[in-house]
């Protein structure tokens, strides 16, 4: 009954016409894009076009509309899912009514894996520029953007907080974050999104969606894609850097905690039984990966 019922749902919640991923990079996202093609299948839309030239990698919504557009009408009005790098307008990009979802990460954790993920990153605009740094130098550098609140960056939806790489790899700025850009944030997600994560309730979430959907447990099974090989874990990392990082995303972290404290909230009109159902998927995905 527990996994193979479509019954379950989640009180008060109806799944929207246009489900949105609102990936913020390194946040486990190219595993949820996995779960979510199991899912959707031909109703979903990659939007995960050429690195943008936007230090925080975001693809602008015209970027997206004009690759979705080239998709025959009949085919867009079919879409039920996009996912991708997104501006916060993203949602103009319909005429149906949409929510997004999203992962957040623990700031230091995530510039971490990110600035060691870009280093290997060819493509990338800023690649020449990086790939022989220190994470230490690259924080005193200031090409990069990455390292300074992101998550508070994106999920604000302002865009004068992000900017181009510079094509010399010379520093780059933008108007700072400000705890204004924090209270947007939280706006955005308690308007506009359906549900939010911290990446350790990552199978909760996925749960979460499935029980919101009614998706049989075998498309939910899920596989770690594009872990960063050969980070440091943030305990090996100089305690200097680490009180520097907590510094530079103090906005972060208070975003991240609310999250938190926002998710949990969420859940516990379906406790007990929602915590013991993630235990059990846990337990089958993880034999499902050994096998």
């Amino acid at each position: 009954m527990l996994f193979g019922s479509p019954i379950g749902g989640i009180p008060g919640l109806v799944p929207p016409e246009v489900l949105i991923f609102f990936h913020i990079p390194k946040t486990g996202g190219m595993t949820m894009k996995g779960v979510v093609e199991h899912c959707f299948a031909d109703q979903h839309f990659n939007a995960y076009l050429k690195y943008g030239g936007t230090a925080l990698h975001v693809r602008s919504t015209a970027k997206v509309a004009e690759e979705f557009h080239k998709l025959p009408v009949a085919n867009q009005r079919a879409i039920r899912c996009i996912v991708g790098h997104f501006a916060m307008d993203i949602d103009t990009l319909f005429d149906r009514p949409s929510k997004c979802f999203t992962i957040l990460r623990h700031p230091a954790n995530r510039v971490i894996s990110n600035f060691f993920f870009n280093r290997l990153k060819t493509d990338l605009r800023s690649y020449s520029f990086i790939k022989d740094l220190t994470l230490e130098q690259y924080l005193d550098s200031g090409i990069g953007l990455d390292h300074n609140n992101q998550q508070v960056r994106m999920l604000s939806g302002c865009p004068e907080l992000d900017a181009p790489w510079d094509l010399e790899g010379r520093k780059i700025s933008t108007p700072p974050v400000e705890r204004r850009h924090l209270e947007m944030a939280k706006r955005n997600i308690e308007e506009r999104f359906i549900v939010a994560a911290p990446l350790e309730k990552y199978s909760a979430l996925v749960w979460f969606l499935k029980r919101l959907y009614g998706w049989p447990l075998h498309r939910v099974l899920f596989q770690i894609r594009n872990e960063t090989p050969n980070r440091p874990k943030v305990e090996a990392v100089s305690e200097a850097t680490r009180k520097r990082l907590e510094t530079l995303n103090q906005y972060d972290t208070e975003l991240y905690n609310w999250v938190k404290a926002r998710f949990a909230k969420q859940i516990e009109p379906l406790e007990p039984d929602f915590s013991r159902e993630v235990r059990l998927f846990d337990m089958l995905n993880r034999s499902a990966q050994r096998g």
